[in-house]
């Protein structure tokens, strides 16, 4: 599912980082966008105003406010293009209703998938389906072009509502927004930055990494996603492309670099001052870099930091020395002299971005970030969901016809995105209808019969959307909000008790059929889904590591999209693993999920960096001749065992023998590059081939090292009680 319907998307808005102000503000600003839309169709006359007042209850639980109108012109586009599609079908079908609900589920299928492949905001496609499917009069053809014309005036109106609004009361600075958590994020750089050189107690480093960490990948998350969203629709953010795409590319490159380094454990057992002479000052260059960069952010740009300070080598030293020690020494020292500089351009684009304002050269490869995640397979569970659900929920309309007509096939199809894959269980789905019904009952009884002027409505309308959305984050509010719509409030009014009896058993009806389609046909059991994500992450690291550094154009795309589905899967990892019921998995506490969580999150920060842009591991020759012939790499081997395997004797004899195979390394490494040196008369110490070379046998250690870790937490952890669960 995408960044919108995760299912609690991080958009400009999100309360969370601003605190309770801006969650009140949204409030506000939704209610009354939402009381708009319902007061003015009604004060005109025109039918079902309902209508208006759904769309924006649709665009504030799964989209987001900009600082401009231009969300709001693709979300009307999203609305025409899904009332164009929707009339064409019936135009196509007018006698035949069997094959325009063929071709409607069709329809239906491919914008679902869409809505959860996008990466920023897909509410224009959610918007597209959900209007292809209310312009069908129930299957009446005759009028049915009137009806459609209607029904895709009023969700437009309700469209430009909510942009209306948003733009003018409180109106979301993107820009801030961004900066804000971009800030952030530098900020927990700076602690894992602090961490890396020194910046921890011995006796509770541990604790400290772990929870550093943590914070720096949550606010990453939260940037890149908010980024996702606004990149493309905040002019604010386009005019200073060049800033943000550096500092996005020295993020990532950050990422990569700082989460190996601070698990690898290196410092503990190697004295890197003793290889590298002006270690200390180096160190001393890199803290001031981390102070400047937060600094630059609080808009200091008085004190200008020096420049990169470059690792000098005691050879004498290293010469000393066994190959994986050099190793260590040389690839801490290229890691310094990267982050340095890393963190110089980082400096420098932020001081464009909040001083200079659009002087600036890039100066580092734009880092890219996929508009949609197309081979995602919950994606594709969830359309089938969906066309499952349609064709479920059109039987039930065709032969009991249900309250609501075709209304409940349209609610029922459009609330499976956000019920699919997402925290939303069917025991909170209940709940949330039942509380919603709780408030809607007794003001049908009590309080809308004795309303007698227009205002009185509004006050009742604003409250009713103001309590949803500040009680319930993102698409929760939608199940409550429901129970608004069941009062059918229109100008001239009808009481008769029957009626709202019926419409509330519609969405009860509609929730049984949710709870139905979320467990079939694919299980939405967590333990369950962890077990599935589990293995394929490991399969994917598994090909990663086999492909080695990407050569061609084809491998780099390959080698992006494996990186991109096991980011993804990690993701659902740590969502799913902590939903599993440690009652009835009494051998799996949470503690045990979150490290190996935790150790899986180690082996892909350093699977990115042997998959990255990598032309200075592709263009060495010692590197080549070495890597000729190894298509079956030991640690592609482990992770191979890691993903089919949960009993212990099977994985503690295969890491055994890789084990025994590497022991010896060492005299391996001695022969290769004693021949090497022979055949090349420089001092391989001071030859940047070999200085990559030993970079790159580090890689090779600490993704060893990785594996192995996640070996630990995952025999930590009892699969088959996960596995063979009967509930």
């Amino acid at each position: 599912m995408s960044a919108a319907a995760a299912n609690v998307e991080v958009t400009e808005e999100k309360p969370s980082v601003s605190g309770t102000s801006d969650k009140v503000k949204f409030a506000t600003k939704t209610a009354l966008s939402l009381t708009l839309a319902y007061l003015i169709p009604m004060a005109l006359g025109w039918a079902q105003p309902q209508t208006a007042a759904i769309t924006v209850m649709l665009i504030a639980a799964t989209g987001s406010l900009s600082e401009s109108l231009q969300k709001g012109v693709l979300r009307t586009l999203g609305t025409i293009a899904g009332a164009v599609i929707g009339l064409s079908l019936i135009a196509l079908f007018p006698q035949d209703r069997l094959l325009y609900l063929c071709a409607i589920s069709i329809f239906v299928l491919i914008t679902l998938y869409l809505y959860n492949a996008y990466q920023g905001d897909s509410t224009i496609f959610m918007l597209t389906m959900v209007v292809g499917l209310m312009v069908f009069n129930g299957g009446d053809a005759e009028g049915a072009f009137i009806y459609g014309i209607d029904r895709t005036l009023l969700t437009t109106f309700g469209v430009l509502v909510y942009s209306l609004v948003g733009s003018f009361l409180w109106p979301v600075k993107v820009a801030d927004n961004t900066e804000r958590l971009a800030s952030a994020v530098s900020a927990e750089f700076g602690q894992v930055g602090k961490l890396l050189i020194g910046g921890a107690e011995p006796e509770n480093r541990q604790e400290q990494e772990t929870e550093a960490l943590e914070n720096l990948l949550e606010r990453l998350t939260e940037f890149r996603s908010h980024y996702v969203t606004v990149k493309g629709n905040a002019d604010s953010i386009q005019a200073y492309q060049a800033e943000w795409d550096t500092i996005l590319s020295c993020f990532g490159k950050l990422e990569s670099s700082l989460i190996p380094a601070l698990r690898g454990g290196d410092a503990a057992t190697v004295g890197f001052d003793q290889y590298i002479d002006n270690y200390p000052a180096v160190l001393a260059n890199l803290t001031d870099l981390l102070d400047a960069v937060q600094a630059s952010w609080q808009g200091d740009a008085a004190g200008t930091p020096s420049n990169p300070l470059a690792s000098r080598y005691d050879h004498a030293a290293l010469q000393q020395q066994d190959h994986l020690t050099i190793a260590a020494v040389v690839c801490q020292g290229e890691l310094l002299n990267e982050l340095q500089q890393l963190l110089w351009q980082l400096h420098g684009a932020i001081i464009s971005l909040r001083f200079d304002r659009g002087s600036f050269q890039r100066e580092t490869e734009t880092y890219s970030t996929a508009s949609f995640i197309w081979f995602d397979r919950e994606n594709l569970k969830t359309a089938l969901r969906g066309f499952f659900t349609f064709w479920l929920a059109t039987f039930i309309w065709i032969q009991f016809n249900p309250p609501g007509g075709f209304m409940f096939v349209t609610l029922c199809t459009a609330l499976i995105p956000l019920v699919s894959y997402t925290p939303v269980s069917p025991k909170l789905l209940i709940f949330l209808f039942t509380f919603g019904f709780v408030f809607a009952v007794p003001a049908y009884v009590f309080l809308l019969p004795g309303m007698t002027h227009w205002l009185e409505l509004a006050v009742f309308l604003f409250g009713y959307a103001f309590l949803g959305f500040l009680l319930f984050p993102g698409p929760v509010a939608i199940f409550f909000l429901l129970g608004l719509f069941t009062l059918g409030i229109q100008n001239t009014m009808q009481y008769n008790f029957n009626v709202i009896l019926l419409i509330i058993l519609m969405f009860y009806m509609v929730c049984a059929l949710l709870i139905i389609s979320v467990h079939f046909p694919f299980t939405s059991k967590p333990q369950l889904l962890y077990l599935n994500f589990r293995t394929r992450f490991f399969q994917l690291c598994t090909k990663i590591i086999r492909s080695g550094p990407p050569r061609t154009y084809w491998e780099r795309t390959v080698s992006q999209l494996r990186i991109t589905a096991a980011t993804s899967l990690l993701a659902k990892m740590n969502q799913w693993g902590a939903a599993i019921d440690n009652s009835y998995f009494p051998d799996n506490p949470a503690e045990k999920v979150v490290d190996f969580n935790h150790s899986c999150e180690i082996l892909l920060a350093r699977l990115r960096v042997l998959a990255g842009p990598n032309s200075h591991y592709v263009d060495n020759p010692l590197i080549k001749r070495a890597t000729e012939g190894t298509a079956s790499r030991p640690a592609a081997t482990l992770c191979a065992t890691l993903a089919t395997n949960d009993d212990g004797v099977i994985i503690e004899q295969a890491f055994a023998k890789v084990r025994a195979d590497l022991l010896s390394i060492e005299d391996q490494l001695n022969d290769y590059l004693g021949a090497h040196s022979e055949e090349k008369s420089s001092d391989h110490y001071d030859s940047r081939e070999t200085a990559v070379f030993y970079v790159y046998i580090n890689l090779q250690a600490s993704i060893l090292k990785s594996i192995d870790h996640c070996r630990v937490s995952l025999l930590a952890l009892n699969w088959r009680q996960l596995r063979e669960t009967k509930f």
